[in-house]
């Protein structure tokens, strides 16, 4: 699974202490959701129609990693859904930030 965009648990959690904007879900058979909205000054005002953007990471825990495998944005024009598909996919480029 290393092929695919990952965090060690610990590390994103770390990172979520100290950026309220994120909220990691766990469900029963170790799949999790990581949502947020950005709320940088640059990003709010690309918001379409002012309306906020939510997104919406999916994945699961295998032995303290958290593997990403699908990246949804919600938005006032609809969603939109990414398969994830290599370890370097742009849309994870911020996971190397952390």
């Amino acid at each position: 699974m290393s092929d695919k965009p990952n965090i060690r648990e610990d590390k994103l959690k770390e990172y979520l202490i100290q950026n309220r904007s994120y909220s990691l879900y766990e469900n029963d058979d170790r799949s999790i959701e990581l949502h947020f909205s950005p709320e940088m000054p640059e990003a709010i005002a690309h918001f379409p129609n002012g309306e906020p953007v939510e997104h919406i990471m999916y994945g699961f825990i295998d032995n303290g990693t958290i593997y990403f495998t699908k990246f949804k944005t919600v938005s006032s024009l609809g969603e939109t859904e990414t398969e994830l598909e290599g370890e370097d996919d742009p849309v994870m480029l911020w996971l190397q930030f952390i």
